[in-house]
């Protein structure tokens, strides 16, 4: 242990000072750049991660990976980030400044007086998948639903009027978490208060590296960030930060598919074991596969899909209606990138056609179908929904016609209880 004096040790390991800030406020802009210009730290610690980081600094390219976008819930996870987007952009033009001009200004402002700059955020695609994680089903449906209704109020008319001078009490996403800790305390865990003990730990390695850092980071975020600076102990386990955040052990949507996907296979080796005969269980597998492909290519191509698009997701969607890891959507979106290409400009566009509050929904929506990523997107969706809206029609509409020729649907529960028993009595032989 040292014996120098305390005052010299912590000079030794650095300091930390935050500065919290609106990120849509002009005063915050000017409050940054006199604070560097006035303190000269070793380093300014900036609320990015290194893909915001050089999308600021231009150096991202246009085009999007909309691969990604079509693999598991990132397509849900995209909407959450596009509408946190939106209304930080609908902020932004009420107060007629770029959103994110107060790190814009911080980079730019350490840079030119050669001063250190410090990454500090967690990956966004990391946020975001653990922010969709943690929510439940309903609060992914009222989230997504606040993109297109504008149910928080934020950036849409001007009977909920706000003050810039308030925003400096708590950046815009922490403004919408406010909101979203009332119904989603998991989802408002990911995106503040993990965030909140990353950026406190990569301070806390600055600091000890004997760095004399000034923190630029939102203002909701700071008080957070300066209860772990002080007590170090009660921060999380960096591993515990980090990584893709698993789905709540019990999931409806994946229960349901599963039961679907076991009751067809039931309900075709039952009757098989009944004896029905192979003409009828050929016609009813055509009837499923013709019944889902037109529901799928049908409302594929209502959401502006290419002929093949559809024509892929409509051929694919007997089987996938039957499996739960799998989605028609997902094929039918693959061909469609063959027709289209998205790029990051397709979200300021979309945001766009969103803030016409004069147009009628039905225009608004056409419009946006125009935006190829966001057809992208309605593609995948209508796909899906087409398929599954036939699966849970086939058993009242299809089934009932085909059930006459062996005496109706009575008949085919006597079977399927016939073949229930058949098959005991095979595995009762068999043991």
């Amino acid at each position: 242990m040292s014996d120098r004096p305390a005052s010299m040790q912590r000079e030794r390991e650095g300091s930390v000072r935050l500065l919290g800030t609106a990120h849509v406020s002009a005063d915050s802009v000017t409050e940054v750049e006199e604070a560097i210009e006035t303190d000269r730290p070793d380093v300014v610690a900036v609320e990015l991660d290194e893909g915001r980081y050089r999308q600021l600094k231009g150096e991202l390219p246009d085009d999007l990976d909309a691969g990604d976008l079509l693999r598991g819930n990132t397509v849900f996870q995209f909407l959450a980030y596009w509408m946190l987007s939106y209304v930080q952009t609908r902020l932004g033009e009420r107060f007629d400044i770029e959103p994110g001009a107060d790190m814009r200004a911080a980079v730019e402002t350490a840079e030119s007086l050669g001063l250190g700059v410090a990454l500090v955020d967690r990956e966004i695609q990391t946020t975001m998948q653990r922010f969709w994680a943690r929510m439940t089903l309903l609060e992914k449906l009222k989230l997504v639903g606040g993109l297109f209704l504008g149910v928080f109020g934020i950036g849409g008319t001007d009977e909920e009027p706000l003050d810039v001078e308030e925003l400096t009490d708590a950046d815009v996403v922490t403004a919408m978490m406010a909101e979203f800790r009332r119904f989603s305390p998991g989802g408002a865990e990911a995106l503040i208060d993990e965030r909140d003990a990353y950026i406190a730990h990569e301070l806390l390695a600055l600091r000890e590296r004997g760095h004399d850092v000034l923190a630029v980071v939102g203002a909701g975020h700071r008080e957070g960030i300066e209860r772990y600076l002080e007590e170090p102990e009660r921060l999380p386990p960096m591993e515990s930060l980090v990584g893709t955040a698993r789905e709540g052990r019990f999931s409806w949507y994946k229960l349901i598919g599963y039961l679907i996907a076991f009751g067809f296979l039931a309900f075709f080796f039952l009757l098989a074991m009944a004896g029905v005969r192979d003409g009828f269980l050929l016609r009813l597998f055509a009837a499923w596969f013709l019944f889902n492909g037109v529901f799928a290519f049908t409302l594929a191509k209502v959401a502006g899909a290419h002929w093949s698009s559809a024509g892929v997701g409509g051929a694919i969607a007997w089987m996938t209606s039957v499996n739960p890891l799998l989605a028609p959507g997902w094929f039918a979106g693959y061909v469609e990138l063959r027709h289209i290409s998205v790029n990051v400009a397709d979200i300021g566009r979309l945001n766009e056609i969103i803030a016409d509050e004069e147009s009628p929904i039905t225009e608004l929506f056409g419009r946006m179908l125009e935006v190829p990523l966001f057809r992208l997107i309605a593609v995948v969706a209508a796909t899906n929904v087409g398929s599954i809206i036939a699966t849970l029609l086939f058993p009242v509409v299809v089934l009932p016609w085909l059930a006459a020729d062996i005496g109706g649907v009575g008949a085919v529960a006597d079977r399927m209880l016939a073949g229930a028993r058949n098959s005991a009595e095979l595995i009762w032989g068999l043991v």
